[in-house]
């Protein structure tokens, strides 16, 4: 009898587990979401807890279930962006193996990506964002590209601030003032200039369809 009253009750506190599960997970990713948008328009050292509160709509307790400090919350943020941008671009590119045409399609997919979501664009330029993955591909296929002597650059190192720089510059001035749809390419075009490839190779590259990319819903990509 009590394996049987056991049994029965099981599945019902199960749910409850589950359904608690996804609730607080919910809740996670609706802080991480606004915040974001906060991040993006003070930078990561302006706001205070208060102003996150604020704009999740949740309680002072809520928000300390889940996190404890800004820098945690930051922390959070940056994986979010990045799991999210970064993942996503590398499944696009999947397919390619090519490094230098790798680097080009990477470019101009992280390039459109801010283009049409000024939230993401906000949060990378204030924040500075400097992911891991993001910066593991740039290595392997900026030395890729110099080892199958498609690059001319001093270093891998000066490529990668060359373009990290450029970007990041571009993606300010998308923040702050219009630009025609050819400017993600155009710059994009310059960049593949400055690690040496020559106009001819460039307007190949740039004349390519981007793969499929999947844009990142923020209250749901915690």
């Amino acid at each position: 009898m009590t394996n049987k009253r056991a049994s029965a009750t099981r599945p019902r506190i199960d749910h409850r587990t589950r359904v608690g599960q996804r609730r607080r997970a919910r809740t996670r990713s609706h802080i991480i979401g606004t915040a974001l948008a906060v991040f993006a328009e003070k930078g990561p050292d302006a706001p205070v807890i208060d102003d996150f509160i604020r704009a999740a709509g949740v309680a002072r307790g809520t928000f300390y279930n889940y996190f404890t400090s800004t820098q945690e919350l930051l922390d959070a943020v940056t994986k979010t962006l990045e799991d999210s941008v970064m993942s996503s671009t590398l499944a696009a590119m999947a397919h390619i193996d090519d490094p230098v045409l790798r680097l080009s399609t990477g470019i101009r997919i992280w390039l459109r990506w801010a283009q049409s979501d000024a939230i993401g664009c906000g949060f990378v330029v204030r924040s500075r964002f400097r992911g891991p993955l993001v910066e593991k591909q740039l290595a392997a296929d900026l030395s890729g590209g110099l080892e199958a002597g498609k690059f001319r650059f001093p270093s891998v190192e000066i490529a990668r601030d060359l373009l990290v720089g450029t970007i990041l510059e571009a993606m300010h001035r998308m923040m702050t003032s219009e630009v025609p749809d050819s400017f993600t390419d155009e710059v994009a075009g310059l960049i593949l200039q400055g690690v040496g490839l020559d106009k001819r190779a460039i307007d190949r590259l740039l004349a390519r369809p981007l793969p499929r990319f999947e844009q990142p819903d923020w209250e749901t990509a915690a």
